[in-house]
Order: C-alpha cells, then sequence, then structure tokens
C-alpha cells in the first residue's frame, strides 16, 4: 500500500470510527436517558444518521487496511498505522477519562453541599451519560488494544511502533501532570483565601481541584511508572523525546517559579516602601502567585532531577556537557532578559522620581517594587548560569574549546547581539524622532522625560551589545589558536592512484578548510617511507587504492595506527551501496571536512537514513511541547497577574 494511500486509508478509518462512535452514544443515551438529554425524532434522526452513514465507510476501510497489513509486513510495521492505531487509543481513552472526572466532580460538589453545575466539566451532564460515553469508549479501546497487542507480536522492525508509543506514553504524561497542577492550584487557592474576600470561588476550588487530583494523580503516577520502566529497553534513556520532555517540564517549572517569586517579592517591596496591607489584602495579592508557583516548583525540582540523572549517565563527556550547556543557557537567557527589564524599570523609576513626573503613592512605589523585585529575582538566576557557561569557555583545554564553539553558545551570543542591535535602533530613532521633533516646531507633550526614557534604554542596549560582542570576540579568537595548534600536529597523506584529479581537488580542499594543517600527496609509486608511518595522523585513500591496494601500500597501511578516511570512487565491479552519486568538488569537500573533524577532535556522524515519517513524528511532538509551554505560563501568568 503507497503511502498516499495509507494516509488515506487511516484517516477515513479514524473519522468514520468517531462518526459511528458518536452516533452510537447518543443512540444510547436517547434510550436510557430521553428526560435529561432530550427525546424526539430530531435526535433520534441524528444518531440513526451518524450510524448508518459511518458504519459502511468504517467497515470497508478498516478491512482493507487490515487485510493489507495481514499481507505485507511493510504495511503493518508502517508509521502511519502505528499513529492511526495509538491515535485512536488517545480519541477513546481520554473521553473516558473526562467522563470519569466529570462523574468525580459532581459528586463531590454534592458532598460539599454546593450546586452541580459549578463543576469543572461535565457540570450538566449525568452519570447516565457519563457511564453511557465511558462505556461506549472503552469498548472501542478494548478492541483497537487488541490490535496493537496482535501487531506487536509480528511487526520487523519495531523501532517505527516504539518510537510512536512513546510519543503515546509522554502525551497521557502531560495530560497527567496538567490535572495535578491544576488540581494542586485549585486546593492552594482555597487555602489561602481569607474570610474577609469573596469566597464563593474558593468553595468550588475545593471539590474541583480534589477532583482533579483524584483522578490526574493516579493517571500520572502510572504513567511516569511505565516510562521509567520503560528504561530497560534499549534506546529509551537515550531518546530524543525524553530529553525534550524532560527540558521542558524543567523550564516551565522554573520560569513559573521565578515569575511567582517576583510577584511574591514585589507585594513585600511594596508593603516595606509603605503601601498599607491588611493580612488579607497581602495573602490576597499573593495567593495566585502561590497557588500556581508551588505545584510548578515540585514539578521543576521533580523534573529537573531526572533531567540531571540521564544527563548524568551519558557516557560521551562532550554529549553531556552539551546537554547541560543548552539547559544553562536557555535560563540564562531568561534571566538576562528579566536582568534587563529590571535595570531598565529602575532606571526609569529615577528618571520619573527626579522630574516628579508622578506622585509617590501613585505609580512610583509600584515601580520601585517592581523594577526591584524583577532584580532580586533575575539577576541570581542569570549570575548563577552565566558565569559557570563563561568559567567553562574561557577554560584553555579540550573541554573550553568545545564549550567555545559550542552551536549553543554561539546561537546565545548571536541572538542577544541581534536583539541588542534591534533594540538599540529603535531606541535611537525615538531619540531622533524627539529632537527632530522639537527642531521642527512640534515639541511633544512630556520631551524630556521620554528623551531620557529612551536614551536609558539605548545606553542599557549599548552596554549589553558591547559586553557580549566582547564575549564572542574573545572566543573567537581563543578558538582560532586552539585550533590552529590542532590543525599543526595533525599531518594527513592524500593517496593519489594517477586515474584522474580526485587527489587533487582533495588536497586543495583540505588547504583551503584547515590552511594551517600540513597535508601532501603520495604517489602510490612512489616509496612509503618509515618517516611518514611514524608522524602522519590520518591518510585519506580513493575507493580503487581501498579495494585493491598494492602490495607495498597494503603493507604500509597493515603497520599505520592513524585515522583511514575512505573516499568512495566508481570502480569497475565494485557497487558502493548507499552512497549518493556526487562531484568531484563535493566529494573533496566532504573529505576535507571530515579531516578537519578528526583534527579538532570531533566525531564524524555518518549520514543515516532517517524515516520521513519520525521526523513527523518528533515535529508534532515539538509543537505539542511548545504548546504545553506556552499553556503552563499562560495559565501561570493568569493566575499571578489575573
Amino acid at each position: 500500500m503507497s503511502t498516499i494511500r495509507r494516509l488515506y486509508v487511516y484517516a477515513v478509518t479514524v473519522v468514520s470510527m468517531e462518526v459511528v462512535l458518536w452516533g452510537l452514544i447518543g443512540l444510547a443515551r436517547e434510550t436510557f436517558s430521553p428526560d435529561v438529554i432530550g427525546s424526539g425524532a430530531e435526535r433520534l434522526a441524528q444518531a440513526l444518521s451518524l450510524i448508518l452513514v459511518g458504519v459502511p465507510v468504517f467497515v470497508g476501510h478498516w478491512w482493507g487496511a487490515q487485510r493489507s497489513a495481514q499481507k505485507d509486513m511493510d504495511e503493518r510495521a508502517s508509521a502511519v498505522r502505528a499513529l492511526a492505531l495509538y491515535g485512536i487509543l488517545i480519541g477513546t481513552l481520554v473521553p473516558v477519562v473526562q467522563n470519569g472526572l466529570a462523574l468525580v466532580n459532581r459528586l463531590l460538589l454534592s458532598v460539599f453541599d454546593l450546586p452541580v453545575s459549578n463543576a469543572l466539566i461535565g457540570g450538566s451532564q449525568t452519570i447516565t451519560d457519563n457511564l453511557i460515553g465511558m462505556a461506549m469508549n472503552a469498548i472501542l479501546a478494548a478492541y483497537f488494544i487488541y490490535i496493537l497487542r496482535e501487531d506487536w507480536k509480528v511487526v520487523q522492525p519495531i523501532e517505527t511502533y516504539a518510537d510512536v508509543r512513546r510519543l503515546y506514553r509522554y502525551l497521557w504524561l502531560i495530560y497527567g501532570l496538567i490535572m495535578v497542577v491544576g488540581g494542586l492550584h485549585q486546593v492552594i487557592t482555597f487555602v489561602l483565601t481569607t474570610s474577609e474576600v469573596d469566597t464563593s470561588f474558593a468553595r468550588n476550588s475545593l471539590p474541583n481541584g480534589l477532583a482533579l487530583l483524584v483522578i490526574g494523580l493516579p493517571l500520572w503516577v502510572m504513567v511516569w511508572k511505565t516510562a521509567q520502566d520503560a528504561l530497560a529497553e534499549p534506546g529509551e534513556r537515550a531518546s530524543v523525546l525524553r530529553l525534550g520532555i524532560l527540558y521542558v517540564l524543567s523550564l516551565a517549572g522554573v520560569v513559573t517559579v521565578l515569575a511567582s517569586a517576583g510577584v511574591t517579592v514585589n507585594v513585600i517591596l511594596r508593603w516595606i516602601l509603605g503601601e498599607r496591607l491588611t493580612f488579607s489584602q497581602f495573602i490576597n495579592d499573593v495567593r495566585g502567585a502561590l497557588a500556581i508557583g508551588i505545584p510548578l516548583a515540585g514539578v521543576w525540582a521533580y523534573y529537573g532531577h531526572w533531567l540531571a540523572k540521564d544527563m548524568s549517565q551519558v557516557t560521551e563527556a562532550p554529549r553531556q556537557a552539551g546537554m547541560r550547556r543548552l539547559y544553562f543557557y536557555i535560563l540564562s537567557l531568561v534571566g538576562l532578559v528579566a536582568t534587563f527589564i529590571g535595570i531598565g524599570s529602575l532606571l526609569a523609576f529615577v528618571i520619573h522620581s527626579l522630574l516628579g513626573t508622578y506622585s509617590w503613592t501613585d505609580l512610583l512605589r509600584g515601580n520601585l517594587a517592581g523594577s526591584l523585585a524583577t532584580l532580586l529575582v533575575s539577576l541570581p538566576l542569570w549570575l548563577m548560569t552565566w558565569r559557570p557557561m563563561q568559567a567553562e569557555a574561557l577554560g584553555m583545554d579540550d573541554a573550553g574549546d568545545h564549550a567555545r564553539r559550542s552551536v549553543v553558545r554561539r546561537v546565545y551570543l548571536y541572538l542577544v547581539l541581534f536583539a541588542t542591535v534591534i533594540g538599540g535602533m529603535a531606541s535611537a530613532g525615538g531619540m531622533l524622532y524627539l529632537l527632530l521633533s522639537a527642531l521642527l516646531g512640534s515639541r511633544p507633550v512630556n520631551f524630556v522625560r521620554d528623551l531620557l526614557d529612551a536614551l536609558q534604554l539605548f545606553v542599557l542596549f549599548a552596554l549589553f551589545l558591547a559586553y557580549h560582542f566582547q564575549v564572542l570576540r574573545r572566543d573567537g579568537s581563543q578558538a582560532e589558536r586552539a585550533l590552529a595548534a590542532k590543525h599543526a600536529a595533525f599531518p594527513v597523506l592524500v593517496f593519489d592512484s594517477g586515474v584522474n584529479g580526485l587527489s587533487q581537488a582533495i588536497l586543495e580542499a583540505i588547504q583551503k578548510e584547515t590552511p594551517k594543517l600540513p597535508v601532501a600527496r603520495q604517489s602510490i609509486e612512489n616509496g612509503l617511507t618509515a618517516e611518514a608511518l611514524k608522524t602522519t595522523k590520518a591518510v585519506v585513500l580513493p575507493g580503487d587504492l581501498a579495494v585493491a591496494p598494492p602490495e607495498a601500500l597494503r603493507v604500509w597501511l597493515g603497520q599505520f595506527n592513524g585515522s583511514r578516511l575512505l573516499v568512495p570512487r566508481e570502480t569497475p565491479g565494485w557497487v558502493w551501496p548507499g552512497w549518493p552519486r556526487r562531484s568531484e568538488g563535493d566529494t573533496a569537500r566532504q573529505a576535507a571536512n571530515a579531516i578537519r573533524l578528526l583534527a579538532e577532535g570531533q566525531e564524524i556522524r555518518s549520514a543515516g537514513v532517517s524515516s520521513g515519517w519520525m521526523v513527523v513524528v518528533y515535529i508534532m511532538a515539538a509543537l505539542f511541547g511548545i504548546q504545553i509551554v506556552f499553556a503552563l505560563l499562560a495559565l501561570a501568568l493568569s493566575t499571578i497577574f489575573g
């Protein structure tokens, strides 16, 4: 079955299945609870029409998909089938959980003698509605669980199914964790609500939060235990998806905790600076921040621990350092941006105070408290994350060299440079606009204040730009010296069979790529010296010489302990599977790049063949992770500032 046809078949199968499922649910609800759901010909006709239309379409397409899977193992092991089956499980089991949550939520509201209409979900439903929804979805889910288990028994290779299953597990993990965080947020909100404020929301928040915890906590524990037990499987611990999930959860936790801490410190500073706050007002002001900050502090601590543990178990030191580096630079960037905002706000406070723009009891107290709170939270974060990275990059050993040349560090520095240059341009443009307007006779209102605000922003951008530009230049000069020394200590021989100009092209490409690297062209017709055997670090062999070397070359290579770089070249009678045809120039440039990596002590990664569908899977996972981050941040900001 072709990929396009496979997409069509499984897409129609999934859609028609949902049509049949909702038709059956509607029919059952009409039969068993007509007084609530609503009776009459219209609803009955709607349910029957869904069933009558959906059943033949679903049966026909699913039967075709199953028939193809039974005949063809490639079809059965396809990523499209795996995504469809696990997607169906999510589409059926999530409604089971949601209906269970609605049942528990209304039950707890009844226990607390509160209206069931205040439930987070399913406030207008009945027990019969939820039981029917759970039963129908569970029956269908059980069938597809059976299908998946049968596939797992015979499918080869299993990598695609394992990757999709991993994605499936972590989606459930995020789902359960969101319910746990939401439940704790509701419960903490209830606990921190004082009797002097309106408690209508708080009264509902306790049963609603307990319902989320009753359903979400066991789900999260079960899925996380499954994911942890799966670490014994090959490739599970090193999976990009697991690492990405740990990064997302840790970073979402730390950013939210810092925002919550900033709001709390802001309220405390306002009180210190003279704002009259009763205890109830104080608790009410920090309630939202604490209610979301405390649960996500636990998320940060727990998953930050597992992230550190997973990174510590990576055996390759450069890869382990790179993983740690990514985490630190992301936090450093967050701290740097917040520090810039805090300094800018503090300078704006000074300007407005000197000009007497606002009264102390008006906005100045809030501005001062906000700027100091931002600095007190963000500056330590930036220093604690930037200083270790800077100290690592200043080292003159191999670790320092790798740190200076790391992609993450360069992206960080260039991103800061880009932001500061653009910000400097904007602030300079603002100053020029104000000055030109005044010179042309149209002096803006609050000219001096706005001019000084733009000036302080321009100075800040310039200072941040100068510092990071100096750091980038120092990295470049140190890296250049270190690489030149490594290149000079790595002599290379390029063997020449005399058939065509490939060896000369490789020689020229190496000289262009690494001018300091000593490289020589060695003809097989000339003698191979013992001195070259001792000093040469790597040799480049065209494919025809490698498959049929002369006796002298074969003996010499047998005694050679350095690296051997094989350059594929069309040879009569020999086939190179998986070797894409390239021009002589491209081949020479690839060989030169490989020599450079060898001289610098870096790993040469082969260009493997990856599944296009697994790329789609990981893109979906990345997009989902980004949505989770924004969802958590939006929830945090709405509860903190709203």
